[in-house]
């Protein structure tokens, strides 16, 4: 007669610890739920650190009718606008973590008092009026955690994540008037910067389908240009779309 086989001690164990923890997955993904919004974007953007300013001046070469700006890297706000989608999961104890992918123009703004000229054979210096807008494009990637504040009938997000921009384009525009009364441009690529990781925290209010938010970004970490870094105040409209 044969004997009846027995499963190893080890082999049950295993059985038990696999069943264990399928519940615990089923159990944690039970009450999760998954919400995909679209975003309209905007902001302030600027420089800061020892070589951002103000003010600058814009040199000008007469026979080609071009020029730039001494240092567009402006401590001064320009307005930013983009947009975004992200796919965000909330879980049963109210933690979020998610990923928001977008295009975005970030535009800084410095004001201009002089022109700075050459003739070919001379210089001449001119006190001027203008400003110049340095703006960079960008597909920014931003994963981000945190938790819901569940007060209905309105909720709120609390998130930190991450910025990572990578630049698509780096241009400057700029327009001055003269003290003669003669208009000089100062425009053109700058290429300097390619990649950007941005620290990022940001607080979202949601009414049903609606929200708005607002969030601060900082950049330190990848990018600096003769110790200037980027600072970024971020506002938009969110619309659920499951």
């Amino acid at each position: 007669m044969r004997g009846r086989y027995v499963q190893p001690k080890t082999t049950i164990m295993k059985k038990i610890l696999l069943t264990f923890i399928a519940v615990c997955a089923l159990k944690l993904s039970y009450g999760q739920k998954t919400e995909f919004r679209i975003s309209l974007n905007s902001g302030l953007f600027s420089f800061y650190g020892k070589s951002a300013e103000k003010i600058s001046f814009i040199n000008y070469y007469d026979k080609t009718q071009s020029g730039y700006t001494n240092n567009p890297y402006a401590s001064e706000n320009g307005l930013c606008f983009g947009l975004s989608g992200n796919i965000k999961r909330v879980t049963i104890k109210n933690f979020i973590f998610g990923i928001d992918l977008g295009y975005e123009v970030l535009r800084s703004k410095i004001q201009i008092n002089e022109i700075f000229g050459y003739t070919g054979s001379s210089t001449y210096q001119i006190p001027a009026k203008g400003q110049t807008f340095f703006k960079y494009s960008c597909i920014n990637l931003n994963p981000f955690w945190g938790y819901r504040l569940a007060t209905k009938p309105i909720n709120f997000d609390l998130t930190g994540g991450l910025d990572l921009g990578d630049c698509l384009s780096t241009k400057e525009d700029g327009t001055a008037t003269a003290a003669n009364g003669v208009s000089y441009i100062a425009s053109g690529n700058r290429n300097i910067i390619k990649f950007e990781i941005r620290p990022r925290i940001q607080i979202a209010a949601d009414y049903k389908k609606f929200g708005a938010y607002i969030g601060y970004s900082f950049g330190f970490l990848m990018h600096s240009i003769n110790g200037c870094h980027e600072r970024l105040l971020r506002f938009g409209l969110t619309y659920q779309l499951k």
